[in-house]
């Protein structure tokens, strides 16, 4: 009994720092729909091209880690620049759900053409945290999950001073609020739209640099991966809710880690979507989301 209560805890633990991961890509879906209103399916392959950029620098020049990690960022940002002007700004209005189709056509297309590049080969990616776990009394803990909590909680804290506490984070909360009324205070929307894509894509090539780190390898797939992971997060959490984005993401991560302890790495996927079953069936609007009527 003992020793099955220390799996249960050493596999919540790795659940919530793995978990922070998830609440980050869902922060990014979240901020993306709650200024725009549109949900945007190429998030995933965003991170995984800025993953690819920061590639150049871990086998052509063997750069830094920090020059990695800083390529990842701006390789993110200038896919999420090309998402934005292919698959969002010329759309004309009225069509509700034109940027959803053109981001699942973003979505394959990327995905795809990285398989035709790279012959679906994955490219093995190095660990920066070491691959020793740390002894914290009874338990273990990996350096690179350690990093992803570390980092998720930076980025939190540095999102939510942005969005509260300067002029671009006001301008975002008053376009999610109501974007007629911001414009006519003299927002500026297509300023904003764009800002808010270099602001998720930013957090998206730097969350996805210590995802990558601790799976060790990069593969085509990871694109709809990390997709599909930030729906379900959102989904749990709540569509434009911030702190249900984080709940939900723990959520995840912690279901995900018992039930591949206990059950093995197929049933990894299954109960994930069991779970966003369930919260379909009996709360639709997730953890903080609004009750929908």
């Amino acid at each position: 009994m003992v020793e099955l209560l220390m799996d249960i805890t050493q596999q919540l633990i790795n659940g919530l720092m793995y978990g922070a991961f998830y609440a980050l890509i869902g922060i990014g879906f979240t901020i993306f729909f709650g200024v725009m209103k549109k949900f945007n399916l190429a998030y995933g392959p965003i991170i995984m091209l800025g993953m690819y950029a920061s590639l150049t620098f871990v086998y052509g020049i063997k750069g830094p880690v920090w020059l990695v990690f800083l390529a990842a960022i701006l390789g993110s940002v200038a896919a999420g620049l090309v998402v934005e002007r292919a698959c969002f700004r010329y759309l004309r209005k009225g069509h509700e759900l034109a940027p959803l189709m053109t981001t699942i056509g973003m979505l394959i297309l990327v995905e795809e053409g990285a398989v035709a590049v790279t012959a679906g080969y994955g490219y093995e990616f190095p660990s920066f945290f070491g691959d020793e776990s740390l002894q914290v009394g009874p338990f273990l803990v990996r350096p690179d999950y350690l990093a992803i909590l570390g980092a998720g909680i930076c980025f939190v804290t540095l999102l939510y001073l942005l969005i509260h506490w300067t002029t671009f984070g006001r301008a975002i909360r008053a376009v999610a609020e109501n974007p007629p009324a911001a414009q006519l205070l003299g927002v500026n929307l297509l300023k904003v739209n764009t800002l808010t894509f270099i602001l998720t894509s930013a957090l998206g090539g730097a969350t996805g640099f210590f995802v990558v780190t601790s799976i060790g390898a990069l593969k085509p797939d990871i694109a709809a991966w990390m997709t599909i992971r930030g729906l379900v997060v959102i989904v749990l959490g709540g569509l434009g809710s911030f702190p249900g984005a984080i709940l939900g993401g723990l959520l995840l991560g912690v279901v995900e880690f018992q039930a591949l302890w206990f059950l093995g790495i197929k049933f990894r996927d299954i109960f994930a979507f069991l779970l966003l079953f369930s919260f379909l069936v009996l709360r639709p609007q997730g953890f903080m989301g609004k009750k929908l009527v």
